[in-house]
């Protein structure tokens, strides 16, 4: 039948105007597709090797700095650090030696300290944040009259599934 690069070179004469002709464009499309879909997956798995490797670096530096940072701990705990607000530091030419202080993270769940508020009456420590209903002022306004509304062309699509 047709190819694709003879349809190509030929763009201008190249006129879909039959049902068979069009099966044959959905074809070819549906084909492009399912090759760039194979080609993307292979690079996924590739992405995902390279991630492997990538790891096995960080592990192999690890393995082999751990002990010179072991050493360097029993070496941090005879000098006398520097004392900050969060931590012990010691400045050397190459580097600092840090040892952090202790600390408390918290883990937030915002609906149920909400929730906590509202049943505590402590409604001040809960923030209102005024956001548009856009169905509603649709229904209403003309979006040309109002300050911060600006009105963009969408153009139309043509789709093949």
């Amino acid at each position: 039948m047709y190819e694709l690069e003879d349809v190509i070179e030929e763009k201008q004469e190249f006129i879909i105007d039959t049902d068979l002709k069009a099966d044959w464009a959905l074809k070819i499309i549906q084909k492009e597709r399912q090759e760039a879909e194979r080609l993307t997956k292979t690079i996924d798995e590739e992405i995902g090797l390279l991630g492997l490797k990538k790891q096995r670096i960080r592990d192999s530096v690890d393995s082999k700095t751990g002990y010179l940072q072991g050493k360097l701990f029993e070496y941090f705990k005879s000098v006398t650090p520097k004392e900050l607000k969060t931590c012990y530091k010691y400045v050397l030419p190459s580097g600092e030696l840090i040892y952090k202080k202790e600390s408390f993270k918290y883990e937030r769940d915002d609906e149920k300290v909400i929730q906590w508020l509202t049943d505590n009456n402590k409604m001040e420590y809960i923030k209102v944040k005024p956001s548009v209903d856009w169905a509603e002022l649709k229904k209403t306004v003309f979006f040309e009259d109002i300050d911060g509304v600006t009105k963009l062309k969408v153009p139309t699509v043509f789709e093949v599934k």
